[in-house]
């Protein structure tokens, strides 16, 4: 806060004091007379408010043992999505089975490997949307397999 004096007067009608007279009083923020000018010093933040929302710097922790094992290729971006088309995948009995043998000899070479709880077919590698695409890409997404017929698995009767 600036110490300076609470009315300047002017001895001479020169344009330099007239400057300085303007620098050094108080503005009155539009005051008309009789009121009190707007303070222009701010009352702090309280805790309480600082503290409703987690800061810009801070990142999620990055877990994989919290997602399946998976890894995040890109790093995290508030507003952003990580999205990726897929079809969802049935696993029959002869293939979990195969999955069973094949998993601890593939560990040998890749021990961090593990067995889904689900499969999918990935129809595209992961991209990043904003928020406000996700809508437009799921319409755009829909308008294009509109066209194409759906596909069904039918069980094989032996």
């Amino acid at each position: 806060m600036s110490a300076g004096p609470l009315v300047g007067y002017s001895s001479s009608g020169s344009e330099d004091e007239a400057e300085d007279e303007a620098r050094t009083r108080p503005a009155t923020g539009g005051c008309r007379r009789g009121q009190s000018p707007v303070p222009s010093q701010r009352f702090p933040v309280p805790d309480s408010v600082l503290n409703m929302f987690p800061s810009t710097e801070e990142r999620p922790e990055d877990d994989s043992a919290k997602h399946g094992g998976r890894v995040r290729t890109f790093p995290h971006e508030r507003g952003n999505w990580a999205t990726h088309v897929y079809l969802p995948y049935e696993a029959r009995d002869e293939f979990l089975e195969l999955l069973d043998m094949l998993l601890p000899h593939a560990q040998t070479y890749v021990p961090q490997l593990v067995r889904m709880e689900a499969f999918h077919l990935s129809l595209s590698q992961s991209v990043v949307l904003r928020h406000h695409w996700i809508l437009p890409f799921v319409q755009a997404l829909k308008d294009r397999m509109a066209s194409f017929h759906r596909l069904e698995s039918q069980p094989k009767v032996a």
